[in-house]
């Protein structure tokens, strides 16, 4: 099954966990600061996705593929789109009325 959207921090965050790691321990053992795989889940960051694709056992576009062409190859520069965060929580969407 090929999947044609990015998977969610939270499902990544759920994968990490189900193989007993958490962001942490994937910065760890990557020599990273604390942080930067979590935030890679978010923003482009190369080192990071390929750190977490290693520990999930899969390769980065698979896991990000708005990230990566058709090839594999990384986008340089990345879509703009791909900086941009979406809204975490319902109640946080300010265009919406309560």
């Amino acid at each position: 099954m090929v999947r044609r959207h990015d998977r969610s921090p939270q499902e990544i965050r759920f994968d990490l966990n189900q193989k007993g790691l958490t962001f942490a321990d994937v910065d760890r053992a990557s020599g990273f600061r604390v942080g930067t795989t979590r935030d890679a889940t978010r923003h482009p960051h190369a080192e990071g996705e390929q750190a977490i694709a290693e520990a999930l056992g899969l390769r980065a576009k698979d896991i990000w593929p708005s990230r990566y062409d058709a090839k594999g190859n990384r986008l340089k520069p990345q879509p703009s789109q791909n900086y941009t965060d979406r809204p975490r929580l319902r109640h946080c969407l300010k265009e919406e009325a309560a």
